[in-house]
C-alpha cells in the first residue's frame, strides 16, 4: 500500500500549499514533501491544460462515451446493495463517498458537506480536474489519501482529505474505484484504511456482468469469508457454506424458518436492514439488502459476519499487522561481521521458540529488521507481525493502544471500541521497540499479560486469552534504568530470557563498503539507473573512516543522497556525501600526514616537524585540485597570496602551479 499522504499536521499542510505555488511558477518542489506519484500528476494535468486556480465544478459525460455512461449506471444498480452497505459502515459527519469507473466516469452517491456535486454522475479525471485521490488510485493501482493542498485545483476554502482505493474485476484489472472524502482530517488514518477494507470487501463480492454464469457466481460466494444467503418470496433460501457455519444449520432442520426468526416483521419488509444478534454463543452481524427491486419486500439477500473477526481484520489493517509478506527475512541480513553473525545465530536457534527475545543496539542497527527476522523464521510467521515504537505514541495514550479499550470507556473512545496492539498481535508476533520509554503504570499491566497470558481492555472487567512472542528492542542499559526508578526490574528479566546484541556499524568496518553495494544496487533500481554506478576511491575511504553515529540507516540515507547527486554521472565521488562526513574524511587525510610527517621527522632532522608538516599538506591540497591555486587557497581557508609565498618558501613545491 503507498500513503500519499505524509501527515495532517497544520506545519505541513501549509508546506503543500507552498510546494504548489512554487510548482505553478515553473520552480522546482521538494521530493521530501510532494510525492512522485503527485508529482508526476501535477505534470500531466499542467499538460492536460487544467486551470489550476479554477473551482472545481462538475463536468458532464461527452456524448461520445454514452455506452461507457450506460455500463456505470448498470453497475451502480448491481452493486446498490454493496454501496448501502458501505454507507452503514462510514461512521462520520462531514463526508462524500463516491464511486468510480476506470474510465473517471464518477457518481456522488451521498455528500453531506453542502457540495453543489451530489447525486450527479460527471467524469473526475486528471483531464477534467486535474490531480485528485480517485485519478491516482485508479493509475497506480493503489489505495491513497491526498490532503486538499496536494490537488491540483486546490480551492483555499476547501481543506480537508481525499481517501480513494481501486476496485477489481475477476481478472484483477481495474475497473473503477471508490472514494471518501472527509472534513475532518484529523480522522485521515481512519478514512484511508475503511476505503481500503472496503475495496477489498468489494473485489471479494464481485459478480461477473455478463449474464448465465450461475455456476462461477456460485464457486466465488463459496469463497467468500462471510456467510451469504438469498431467500426468495419467503419460499426458497440458497446460502454458501461460511453462512451454514455461522448459523449453525444443519442438514433436515428448517433453515428457512431459522432466518426468518433472525428478523421482525418490520425488518423484514424494511428495504435494508443491520442488526446484530445471539447465536451459538456467538455475536453475529446480518445486513439484508433487497435483490429484486419489483418485489424487494420479499427477496432478500443476507451477508453474515462474526462481529470479532469483522472488527479485527479491521483493526488489524490499521495498526499494520504482517505475516511474512514484506517482512526481512535472516537472509536480508548483510554482513560478514563475527559478532553480527553470532546474533543471527542466537536469532534462528531461538525463532522456533516462543521464549521472549531482548534485542540490544544503538539506532539504525537494524533492530526491528532482527525482530522481524526471527518471526519469519518462526512457527508463527502466517499470523501477525504487529510493532509498536513506545517512544513515538504520548505516554497518555500507550495504555489504550497497546491493551485496547471498550466503548465509552473514556470522551472521544470510537464506537465499538478498539482492539489493543496485543489482542490484535495474539497468535503471532508483537515486537515493541524502544521499551524503555513505555510508562511504569503500562510496565505494570505488560509484566500481567505476561505472566497470565491474558488481557484487559481499557473499561473491561474482562480479560481475554492472548497468545503472543514478545519481542522488545531498547538502546538502553535496562538495569541502569531500573536503577533510576525508570523501568521495572521484575519486568526486564521477564522480556530478557534471550538477549541479542547488534554492533554499532563503526564496530563492523568490513561490512561498509558490501553494505554500501548492496544500498547502490537498491537505489538504483529505484531511480531507474541502467548502467553500473562506479564508487571513486576517496569515497570508498571516507564512508570507511567515518563513526557512522546513525549506523546502517545513516549509511543507506548517505548513499541515497549521493546518487541522486550523481545526477546523470556514473561515479559516485565524495563531493556527493553530507559535509559532516566530507569534514570527517579530511580530518582523516590529515591525521595521515602528520603521521607521515612524525614517521619522515624521525629520518630527518635537519628541518623541523612543523615545517616539512606544513609543506606536505600544502602538496596534497594542490595535487588534488590539480595545480589550482585559488581552489587550494579555499580549502585551506588562507589567501592566494599566501600559497603564493608558500610556494616560495618550499622549492619543491614551486614545480606545482
Amino acid at each position: 500500500m503507498q500513503r500519499i499522504s505524509q501527515g495532517t499536521e497544520k506545519a505541513y499542510l501549509e508546506k503543500c500549499r507552498d510546494q504548489r505555488e512554487l510548482f505553478m511558477e515553473g520552480k522546482p518542489v521538494d521530493p521530501g514533501i510532494v510525492p512522485k506519484v503527485v508529482y508526476n500528476s501535477w505534470v500531466r494535468s499542467q499538460r492536460y491544460g487544467v486551470d489550476p486556480f479554477e473551482k472545481p465544478c462538475h463536468h458532464p459525460i461527452d456524448k461520445s462515451k454514452s455506452k461507457e455512461l450506460s455500463r456505470f449506471i448498470e453497475c451502480l444498480e448491481r452493486y446498490n446493495f454493496f454501496i448501502k452497505q458501505a454507507l452503514e459502515l462510514i461512521d462520520y459527519q462531514g463526508f462524500t463517498f463516491t464511486f468510480s469507473a476506470k474510465e473517471s466516469l464518477t457518481k456522488h452517491i451521498y455528500d453531506d458537506l453542502g457540495s453543489p456535486f451530489a447525486n450527479l454522475i460527471g467524469e473526475c479525471s486528471e483531464r477534467t480536474v486535474g490531480t485528485n485521490a480517485t485519478a491516482i488510485a485508479l493509475a497506480e493501482n493503489v489505495p491513497v489519501a491526498l490532503v486538499s493542498s496536494l490537488s491540483y485545483q486546490y480551492w483555499p476554502a476547501e481543506n480537508g482529505v481525499n481517501t480513494a482505493a481501486p476496485i477489481h474485476n475477476h481478472q484483477g484489472e481495474v475497473m473503477g474505484g471508490i472514494h471518501i472524502g472527509l472534513k475532518d482530517i484529523k480522522r485521515t488514518q481512519d478514512a484511508f484504511w475503511l476505503v481500503t477494507y472496503l475495496a477489498q470487501v468489494f473485489d471479494r463480492l464481485y459478480l461477473p456482468m455478463t449474464q448465465k454464469h450461475e455456476k462461477k457466481i456460485k464457486d466465488i460466494i463459496d469463497l467468500l469469508p462471510q456467510g451469504v444467503a438469498y431467500i426468495n418470496n419467503k419460499k426458497s433460501i440458497h446460502y454458501n457454506e461460511k453462512f451454514q457455519t455461522l448459523v449453525n444449520l444443519s442438514k433436515g432442520k428448517n433453515s428457512l424458518k431459522k432466518v426468518s426468526e433472525f428478523f421482525s416483521q418490520e425488518d423484514w419488509t424494511s428495504i435494508f436492514a443491520c442488526q446484530e444478534i445471539k447465536a451459538d454463543g456467538k455475536t453475529l452481524i446480518i445486513n439484508s439488502n433487497s435483490l429484486d427491486y419489483e418485489d424487494f419486500e420479499t427477496s432478500k439477500i443476507f451477508i453474515v459476519e462474526e462481529k470479532q473477526s469483522l472488527t479485527q481484520r479491521l483493526q488489524e489493517n490499521s495498526q499494520g499487522s504482517k505475516t511474512t509478506v514484506g517482512l526481512y527475512s535472516f537472509d536480508d541480513i548483510v554482513g560478514n561481521n563475527a559478532e553480527l553473525n553470532e546474533a543471527k545465530s542466537i536469532g534462528l536457534n531461538v525463532a522456533g521458540t516462543s521464549v521472549p527475545v531482548l534485542i540490544f543496539g544503538e539506532n539504525g542497527t537494524g533492530k526491528e529488521m532482527f525482530a522481524q527476522a526471527i518471526h519469519a523464521a518462526s512457527p508463527r510467521r502466517e499470523k501477525p507481525f504487529i510493532a509498536i515504537n513506545c517512544g513515538a505514541i504520548p505516554a497518555e495514550l500507550v495504555e489504550s493502544e497497546l491493551f485496547g479499550y471498550e466503548e465509552g470507556s473514556f470522551t472521544g473512545a470510537l464506537k465499538g471500541g478498539k482492539i489493543g496492539k496485543i489482542e490484535a498481535a495474539s497468535g503471532g508476533t508483537l515486537f515493541l521497540d524502544e521499551i524503555e520509554s513505555m510508562p511504569v503504570q503500562d510496565q505494570i499491566k505488560l509484566l500481567r499479560v505476561i505472566s497470565t497470558g491474558k488481557v484487559q481492555k481499557v473499561g473491561s472487567t474482562k480479560e481475554i486469552p492472548v497468545d503472543i512472542r514478545l519481542i522488545s528492542a531498547t538502546k538502553k542499559d535496562l538495569l541502569e534504568e531500573s536503577d533510576k526508578g525508570l523501568f521495572r526490574e521484575d519486568l526486564y528479566f521477564r522480556i530478557s530470557t534471550f538477549i541479542i546484541e547488534l554492533p554499532a556499524l563503526r564496530q563492523r568496518r568490513e561490512d561498509i563498503l558490501l553494505l554500501t553495494k548492496e544500498f547502490i544496487s537498491k537505489f538504483s533500481r529505484k531511480y531507474g539507473l541502467e548502467q553500473t554506478v562506479e564508487m571513486a576511491q576517496e569515497f570508498v575511504e571516507a564512508l570507511e573512516n567515518y563513526s557512522w553515529r546513525g549506523n546502517v540507516r545513516e549509511l543507506e540515507h548517505s548513499i541515497e543522497r549521493a546518487i541522486i547527486l550523481m545526477g546523470a554521472g556514473l561515479t559516485l565521488k565524495v563531493d556527493y556525501l553530507s559535509k559532516r562526513i566530507q569534514e570527517s574524511y579530511q580530518n582523516y587525510q590529515v591525521k595521515g600526514l602528520v603521521e607521515d610527517v612524525l614517521a619522515k621527522g624521525l629520518k630527518k632532522q635537519e628541518q623541523g616537524l612543523l615545517y616539512t608538516a606544513e609543506a606536505m599538506i600544502i602538496d596534497h591540497v594542490l595535487k588534488s585540485v590539480g595545480g589550482n591555486v585559488t581552489a587550494a587557497a579555499e580549502k585551506l581557508g588562507v589567501t592566494r597570496k599566501t600559497i603564493y609565498n608558500k610556494l616560495q618558501e618550499h622549492p619543491d613545491l614551486r614545480v606545482v602551479k
